[in-house]
């Protein structure tokens, strides 16, 4: 009985190991908690069923998610491994780490979008700021003297006010503090003029009167605050900032696999249920085709080397 116990459990091992190589790989740039962990997780419940292969979420985090973006790069393009992509990991970290050792636009194929989150322009009504125009019209008539909270330096949020100061022409001074909670804690304790940071963080605070939401990030005004207008309403042409998210595989995956993952991600993401699933993680579905996907991503990239040379800013 022990030997048939040893030999049956001997012709599975192959067994379970065809089928873990079989699976697709999701590799996720952050740790587990973070959106786009969140978001692998719901595909990789979502995506069985239609692909008919498991799914398995690989967590590969440092360097700002680089790490995790070259995982992807250097994957052996069979189709069976992809990367969540986002803002940080395509249009800004590669303008701030010179050493990445791989240039996402050129070393990875887009499959599609996936989902955004916007961020919000408030201000503690102490420090007198009553709208995006008169926030501009402080910082022209003393450069320097607004300042403005950041979550760390070569951030979304930094890189978010940076690019609004790039298209606005103003001088505002930026202060970095070391994750989003202490930004919300320094707006309220009205310690800082401005700052960007997540709806969801700061949606309580807006709705209680102790921070005034001066515009939203995106090109469209935000569904949980209606009357709140974008910034390039509030007089900002140009200026659009979400944190996007995505698929990208290495390059050199048959088309064929490329289209199966970029249809069934699309339908899984029409779905109601998954829409309402990654509302409830503060973000909002923005699927887009792989020819967009790329497009989008070329355009970010570009945009984000601007800011970053023109703020001249380093990485920590």
């Amino acid at each position: 009985m022990k030997r048939r116990t040893l030999l049956a459990a001997g012709l599975a091992l192959p067994a379970i190991a065809r089928a873990q190589d079989g699976a697709l790989r999701i590799v996720v740039p952050a740790p587990p908690g973070a959106f786009n962990d969140g978001l692998a997780r719901l595909l990789a419940d979502r995506l069985p069923a239609s692909l008919g292969q498991t799914v398995v979420v690989d967590n590969k985090v440092g360097a700002g998610g680089m790490i995790g973006t070259r995982e992807v790069v250097q994957a052996r393009p069979d189709g069976r491994t992809i990367g969540i992509a986002n803002t940080a990991t395509i249009a800004i970290n590669p303008h701030l780490f010179a050493n990445a050792g791989f240039d996402p636009l050129r070393d990875l194929t887009p499959v599609c979008g996936c989902a955004e989150i916007e961020i919000v322009l408030v201000s503690p009504p102490r420090a007198g700021i009553i709208s995006v125009a008169d926030m501009v019209a402080k910082a022209k008539a003393r450069p320097g003297a607004l300042n403005y909270a950041s979550a760390g330096i070569g951030g979304s949020t930094h890189l978010a006010f940076e690019l609004l100061k790039l298209r606005a022409g103003v001088d505002i001074t930026h202060v970095p503090y070391r994750g989003a909670a202490p930004v919300a804690t320094a707006l309220l304790a009205g310690e800082i003029d401005v700052g960007f940071e997540g709806i969801p963080l700061l949606l309580p605070h807006i709705q209680s009167g102790a921070l005034r939401p001066l515009a939203v990030s995106g090109s469209r005004r935000h569904p949980q605050l209606p009357d709140v207008p974008t910034v390039q309403e509030a007089g900002i042409p140009s200026y659009e900032m979400v944190i996007w998210f995505g698929l990208v595989a290495p390059n050199g995956v048959p088309a064929a696999a490329l289209q199966k993952l970029e249809t069934e991600t699309l339908r899984a993401l029409s779905e109601p249920a998954m829409a309402e699933r990654i509302s409830q993680q503060g973000a909002t579905v923005r699927a887009r085709n792989a020819a967009d996907f790329g497009a989008f991503m070329r355009a970010e990239h570009a945009k984000f080397g601007e800011v970053v040379r023109t703020a001249q800013i380093k990485a920590e």
